[in-house]
């Protein structure tokens, strides 16, 4: 397997003029993404991006790095980092844009999904970033989910804890008064191009017909900025949890609107994409395995996905990744059914009450699977720590972002003891591992074989 995976992978992270963050390394190898908007308000509808198996599985992705995507989904989201990591003196800003450079990610937009000959739909999974991040930060797990056979909708959360956000607005420009701009380059009370025409006035006995007096507006879409909003993560007064309790229950409810998304183009019911009309929905009508749907998160991610499981039923498996457990300490969790990993790094078990509180979502509760005909069943509860890692080795940034930017993020917990590939992988296969035995998917053989590699590099978080 680590054979394989050198062969996969290009550790130095560049193809051609172009760095990437890293490659999948599953069966399927070309991956393709669209991003969905719905709705036109800041708390109806949803965004995200959707990851998965492209068609055309027959060329390499190397071959097509020049369809590659910038990381950053706008230019403006740079910025949006920027003041995540306070740094707002320009000078400053456009000498740490200049260290980092432009990133890309190993997926093609808009191609055309998989699609095989007996109709088998893909298990999906909803994922929900933390603070600070955007749609785009764990693209290196998404492309990795997406490469073993899902289907990964990966929210951007209009709630402002996205470095930066948007959401379409409907605007209706009244057609009942003369445009206000119509005469914008006027000179001297003239157009530049009009001729004179005298002294000629309007008819003041003039009377418009009844059908154009009764003419309403014109439709219009605007879009409208979420910009992050600053609250220290160390600060723990009432006032603040109650302020992260609000973001998590909004979050909680972008989840669910992204599985109604998800139903919607299994059913290949009509669906508007602001983002882009021509969007074909048909072509993933039934592709879609609702039975097997996952919430994953990372973070306050990671706690949105644990309350997205208690309120939404068709979540049949929660995967928290070092899970900020603050923002629902207070919340109870005796009718969560599903089954739960937390896969966390030693600075998330270095923090007491989260340590706690995840503790006791999983020490105190029952085991709701059932034992199968065979023998026992899977480990419906479970929580790991890989060692040595850091809580962003579950994110892009260490393959983004250079040292000296990370100088300015270190209150987030940068630093690490463990090889970032390592930590990446570890990752991303104890996920697919978890979810594999608690939904009975079939996955490469060669992601077990790699845990059992590795496993001295992973150990409990705690013992039942």
């Amino acid at each position: 397997m680590v054979k394989k995976l050198k062969t996969l992978r290009n550790k130095s992270l560049q193809c051609g003029d172009r760095k990437h963050v890293p490659m999948p390394t599953g069966p399927f190898r070309i991956i393709g993404f669209r991003d969905i908007m719905t709705g036109f308000t800041k708390k109806g509808g949803v965004l995200v991006r959707l990851y998965y198996p492209a068609a055309d599985q027959t060329k390499t992705i190397e071959e097509q790095h020049l369809y590659w995507p910038n990381w950053l989904p706008q230019e403006a989201y740079g910025r949006g980092y920027g003041e995540v990591a306070t740094i707002r003196w320009e000078p400053l800003f456009r000498f740490v844009q200049r260290l980092n450079g432009d990133t890309f990610i190993p997926a093609i937009p808009n191609a055309k999904p998989y699609r095989e000959k007996e109709g088998q739909p893909f298990p999906t999974i909803i994922f929900s970033h933390g603070v600070g991040g955007c749609r785009t930060l764990y693209s290196g797990i998404c492309l990795e989910m997406a490469s073993h056979g899902f289907i990964v909708a990966a929210v951007e959360h209009r709630d402002n804890t996205a470095c930066l956000s948007f959401y379409a607005k409907q605007i209706r420009y009244s057609m009942k008064e003369s445009n206000p701009n119509f005469f914008a380059n006027e000179v001297d009370g003239l157009c530049e191009d009009e001729p004179d025409f005298g002294d000629e006035i309007d008819d003041p006995n003039y009377v418009p017909p009844k059908a154009l007096a009764a003419v309403v507006s014109v439709p219009h879409i605007a879009m409208e900025w979420v910009r992050y909003r600053h609250h220290p993560i160390e600060k723990t007064s009432r006032k603040i949890y109650a302020f992260r309790n609000k973001q998590i229950h909004h979050r909680v409810r972008e989840c669910s609107r992204a599985l109604d998304l998800l139903e919607a183009l299994q059913a290949g019911y009509e669906l508007n994409n602001i983002l882009d009309p021509l969007f074909n929905i048909a072509e993933f009508e039934g592709l879609i395995d609702l039975d097997k749907a996952v919430v994953m998160g990372h973070s306050m991610g990671g706690a949105t996905a644990v309350m997205s499981a208690a309120v939404e039923m068709r979540f049949k498996v929660a995967v928290c990744l070092d899970a900020w457990m603050y923002p629902i300490k207070d919340e109870g969790f005796d009718l969560v059914t599903q089954p739960i990993l937390f896969v966390n790094t030693d600075n998330c078990i270095e923090m007491a009450a989260n340590f706690e509180k995840m503790k006791e979502l999983i020490v105190s509760s029952a085991n709701p699977v059932e034992p199968s005909a065979e023998g026992s069943a899977p480990e419906a509860r479970k929580a790991v720590t890989i060692r040595g890692s850091a809580h962003f080795n579950q994110t892009d940034t260490p393959f983004v972002f250079n040292w000296f930017t990370k100088l300015f993020m270190r209150r987030f917990k940068t630093n690490s003891k463990r090889n970032k590939f390592t930590a990446h992988d570890l990752t991303n296969y104890l996920a697919l591992s978890f979810i594999s035995q608690q939904l009975d998917i079939t996955i490469d053989e060669d992601v077990e074989r790699y845990l059992n590699e590795q496993k001295k590099k992973i150990k409990p978080s705690f013992k039942k």
